[in-house]
């Protein structure tokens, strides 16, 4: 597993549901790596994506080309972004991590409640009420950009700028998408706001 003092491979692992953007908000963050000169790889493993389905997927962010596409198995952080995963699917949520995996969660519960939900007494943990931003934002349960910003804040993977453009090379030049991205780009900014290390 990459240590935290290792910043040459970070290894990361998304845990959400199909419908709420989680394999997007990955490729985002891979995709803003490449933005600030980096390597990127994100890659989803599930079979037919179904909205409510559990999703998981990989994100690998490297300063020298990344040779595998295998799972990543030890993830130096984890992003939950459908907190009642941590009830039904809590073993594949955790396996393969030890006290030093970052964990980022995207849920109203106060910190006490998560550690105590997903056995990690000791680890870094985040929290970000990404469903409700998003609810306010979007009128609807996608809270994909709200956690990115968490991500940016909590990891300092890639920077805030970064996913900005990202998001805004997403929606292109269409005025018709104009409100739509004004949204996301303040969904990011308020999950970056907002997170906070519990």
């Amino acid at each position: 597993m990459t240590t935290a003092t290792d910043k040459a491979v970070r290894e990361i692992r998304w845990h959400g549901r199909g419908g709420q953007g989680t394999v997007t908000a990955a490729k985002m963050l891979a995709s803003a790596a490449i933005i600030r000169g980096k390597y990127g790889q994100a890659m989803p493993e599930f079979g037919l994506e179904r909205s409510g389905t559990p999703v998981k997927v990989s994100t690998r962010i490297s300063d020298n080309p990344i040779n595998t596409r295998a799972p990543v198995d030890s993830p130096e952080i984890v992003i939950i972004t459908d907190p009642s995963l941590m009830f039904t699917t809590r073993d594949i949520i955790v396996s393969g991590t030890d006290e030093n995996t970052i964990f980022i969660v995207n849920t109203n519960f106060p910190p006490e409640k998560v550690r105590q939900i997903l056995g990690i007494p000791n680890n870094e943990l985040w929290i970000v009420d990404a469903s409700k931003i998003a609810m306010e934002e979007f009128g609807r349960n996608i809270p994909n950009t709200a956690v990115l910003g968490a991500v940016a804040k909590a990891t300092g993977l890639v920077d805030l700028e970064a996913l900005e453009q990202e998001i805004t090379e997403a929606f292109g030049a269409s005025s018709k998408l104009r409100n739509v991205l004004e949204q996301n780009l303040k969904a990011l900014r308020r999950g970056y706001e907002e997170v906070y290390k519990a």
